[in-house]
Order: structure tokens, then sequence, then C-alpha cells
């Protein structure tokens, strides 16, 4: 079986001034992955190369994670900036809002700007603010309820923590590149979004806005592993929540971003809709050629068939974002 004619990656970070990622954790990143700061600050004419070469029809840019929370201008300016880029190149970038939600009033008017002025596709925002906190307490829901007013999906996607919470949790008899590595992508970041969607669930979040769309990378941040005991506990079931199962198959959609097997796709399509599933790269932390290959491997070595391959590379995300475009074939 042949790769697919198109695709479409909705996790890939780009570096949009004023907002800046010129601190200790981002310099930290920069040493780790030498060619992502370039990347994450072109958009245009380089961005859409690296596209051609991993055979990418269409690119969702988001800003770089744990630089929107707390300033609601410099937000607000670097969605413009997003916008001015996507207007170059129309037909291959799309656009995720940045959103400070630590004012989440300004949040949610600031994705209704941004969906209904700037034509984004939606918002992509911290899984926490600075102090780590999560998003239950019904003073954010305003951006939950304009998000499913308008009909667009949040991508809740893992962001730095402080640097107490990296002492304290994740520092041991390892290097600091390590212990940097277990706070963010080698562990900590996907247990802390993980945790956070089985929080939302816990305050009724679903229950009070059941059209709501909220998406997930990392091959669904390790809720897969634990959704059947989430549905399963009497915690839950004592509290009157619904089934978390009903949840994770309307509410829920997840990327593959980063994640490159197919061995791992296939463990989360044992428990996940695969109309739920998506391709994406994590650009610029990992490569499009990366991705090309992975889809090679998944249409050559894995269980799916050319249709659930065509779902997973971009079909999927077409019918989520309602792309009514030709799509660049390769």
């Amino acid at each position: 079986m042949s790769p697919p004619t198109f695709s479409i990656t909705l996790e890939e970070h780009a570096a949009f001034p004023p907002l800046s990622s010129d601190g200790q954790f981002y310099s930290d990143i920069w040493k780790v992955f030498p060619d992502a700061k370039r990347g994450a600050e072109d958009h245009s004419a380089g961005r859409i190369a690296d596209m051609d070469e991993g055979r990418i029809s269409f690119q969702i840019m988001s800003h770089l994670p744990g630089t929107c929370n707390h300033k609601p201008e410099a937000c607000r300016k670097a969605n413009d900036g997003m916008a001015e880029a996507i207007k170059k190149n129309p037909g291959r970038l799309g656009g995720f809002a940045g959103l400070p939600m630590a004012y989440p009033e300004k949040a949610a008017a600031e994705l209704e700007r941004a969906v209904e002025d700037l034509g984004f596709l939606g918002a992509m925002i911290d899984s926490h603010l600075g102090d780590m906190t999560h998003y239950d307490d019904e003073r954010f829901w305003p951006v939950f309820e304009t998000a499913e007013r308008l009909d667009v999906p949040l991508y809740i996607h893992p962001a730095p923590p402080p640097d107490s919470v990296i002492k304290e949790r994740y520092s041991g008899n390892y290097s600091a590149v390590v212990t940097q590595g277990l706070a963010a992508g080698g562990w900590g970041w996907h247990q802390d979004v993980g945790l956070h969607i089985i929080k939302l669930y816990s305050a009724g979040l679903f229950g009070r806005f059941p059209k709501l769309k909220i998406i997930i990378g990392h091959m669904g941040e390790m809720i897969p592993n634990m959704v059947d005991r989430v549905q399963a506990l009497r915690f839950y079931q004592k509290s009157g929540l619904g089934s978390f199962t009903d949840v994770w198959d309307k509410n829920i959609w997840v990327t593959s971003s980063g994640i490159f097997t197919a061995r791992t796709l296939e463990m989360v399509l044992k428990v996940t809709k695969k109309d739920r599933v998506m391709y994406s790269i994590d650009t610029p932390f990992n490569t499009s050629m990366e991705g090309r290959e992975y889809l090679k491997e998944l249409a050559e070595n894995s269980s799916l068939s050319k249709e659930d391959l065509d779902m997973f590379a971009f079909g999927n995300a077409k019918k989520l974002f309602k792309l009514d475009l030709a799509l660049q074939k390769f």
C-alpha cells in the first residue's frame, strides 16, 4: 500500500513576536534542539519548503507553549502576526489562537476575535498557568463556553512547569538534561495533560458543555492506558459524572504528535474511535521527514486499511476543522 497523497498536521509550533521564548526553559530547550528555534521563527518559505519535503498538504500553526497565559496584549499581537503569515499561504497554513488563560474573560474574547475576525480554526492553550493551576475551576469556563458556541476545538497542550516543581518532583540522581526531559516531553508534560482532562471531567465540564471539542496530543497523553480504569472506578460512578468512555468517544480527539511508531498508534486505536485520531508532527521539535517516514511505515507495516490511513493522515482533520479547500497533493 502506498502512503497517503495528502496530509494535515496540527501540532506545529511557531514563534511570533512579541511573545518571547528567551526564558530559562527555552534557553535549555534550544540547546537540546539546536535547529528548533530557527524552525519556529520561519513562517514562510522555509516552513513551506519543509512541508513540501515531508509531503504535508496543510499545517495548522500554534504559538510556542508557555508563552501566552499572562500576556493579553502580546498574545493579541502575536495572533495578528500569525494571521498575516497565513494570508501569504492560505492554501497551506492555518492557525490556532494563543489565549491569555490567566484572564479567562479576555481569553474568551480573544478566541472569538481570532475565529470570527482572523479566520483561525480554534485555539491551542497551555495545560496550566505558571503556578500549575488547571482549568477545572468555573472561572475558566467562559473559554470553553465560547469554544462550544463557535464550534471550534481547543487543543490542550503541555506547558513548562515552574522551577520549584522541576526541582521537587523531577530532579534526582541524573543529569540536568535528564531532569529537563522528565519534567517535559520525557514524562511530566504528558501525565499533567492526562490529569487535567480527568479533572475537567470530574468537575462536570463536559456535562455543562456536551458539544465541546477538545484535542490532546502525543497519542492521548497517557489516557488510552487508563480509559477503562477511569470508567470502572467507583469514585467517579458514585459522583454522578456520567460515563468517561462517552466523553472520550464524543468530546476528545487525539493526535500522534512526536510519536512515530505503528504499535503505539494501533494501541490507541484499540480504545479510541478511528475518526478521532489525527496525524501531527510536533514542529519544530520533530521534522516533517520523520512524519513522512512514519506514514510510509504505517502503509507498509501496520494493520491500518487504506481508508483508515487516509482518515488518520488527513480525513479526520479535514472533517473536524470543516476545511473547504483543495489540499496540496503529493
